[in-house]
């Protein structure tokens, strides 16, 4: 059983005088772990203690130059619109998104620094994960703003862009071959554009990475993957296992069943996790 409170106790904990979040509780807090905070506290039906703080946050951010990227904007755009508050404000910064509009076509593999690395993790697995994932990550992102800002773009020319990326074995990767993370992300582009893939080849290859999870990442990919194709859980006693095993003392949930530290991170992954699990199994207080 898991301790809604607990949870919600630990997210708040990493609320920081400049309005925003991080996992390490000192300044200055970084929008991915704002954003997570905020939607990980909105799945629980919970709002921030201070939202205003974090919509100062994010106009700081502005006045910083931290939103003129891409992964900025999508952070800021995401976080206000799970605090219920209008985005238009964010009309202005189209420009950006003019600019990158064939982002797709220059395959920009960034290692973004979304505190996935650095203070907590720095193993050769780690480095290689966030490497695959930026497969089509900042492309996600450039869909989504793009539609939510009201932007005009040739969405086949990235829909056959997707689509190239995709594996004999039904998973998406070029990098690497197939990925949960770049399946993960092709998948909700395609979503965002309204095509419809043929789900037996992706079923297939999510079915068979099904017992090979290490991470909590990628169990979070996979089950997501899993209810984009409108499939449910296929083991939810086995998620609740592994969901145990990454609960921490203070609250918060951990990368690995065996080691490590909770993060804001990985908290909103188990949460995104739990809150799926609640339709098949009571887990939940």
């Amino acid at each position: 059983m898991f301790n809604r409170q607990k949870i919600i106790d630990y997210i708040e904990d990493k609320h920081l005088p400049d309005g925003g979040y991080f996992f390490g509780k000192v300044e200055p807090s970084g929008g991915y772990d704002t954003l997570l905070a905020v939607k990980t506290l909105s799945a629980l039906d919970v709002r921030p203690k201070n939202s205003n703080s974090i919509v100062t946050f994010y106009e700081k951010e502005g006045e910083s130059g931290n939103l003129d990227t891409i992964t900025g904007l999508f952070f800021a755009v995401e976080t206000m619109k799970a605090l219920g508050e209008p985005i238009n404000r964010f009309q202005k910064y189209g420009s950006i998104l003019k600019q990158d509009i064939h982002l797709f076509e220059r395959h920009r593999f960034n290692m973004e620094d979304t505190g996935s690395i650095g203070l907590y993790e720095t193993s050769a697995h780690a480095l290689f994960t966030e490497f695959v994932e930026a497969e089509l990550k900042e492309l996600y992102y450039f869909v989504s703003l793009s539609r939510q800002l009201d932007m005009v773009f040739d969405t086949s020319r990235i829909i056959d862009f997707v689509l190239s990326g995709q594996n004999t074995d039904g998973g998406f990767g070029n990098l690497a071959g197939s990925q949960l993370a770049t399946t993960y992300y092709a998948l909700q582009t395609l979503q965002l554009l309204d095509y419809v893939i043929p789900q037996p080849p992706i079923f297939n290859y999510l079915n068979s990475e099904w017992m090979t999870v290490s991470y909590l990442e990628d169990l979070f990919w996979l089950i997501e993957s899993l209810s984009l194709i409108g499939k449910r859980i296929p083991n939810p006693q086995y998620v609740d296992d592994f969901l145990t095993a990454c609960w921490r003392d203070n609250g918060g949930f951990s990368r690995s069943r065996t080691m490590g530290i909770s993060t804001i991170e990985y908290t909103f992954f188990a949460v995104q996790l739990l809150v799926r699990l609640q339709k098949e199994m009571n887990v939940m207080k």
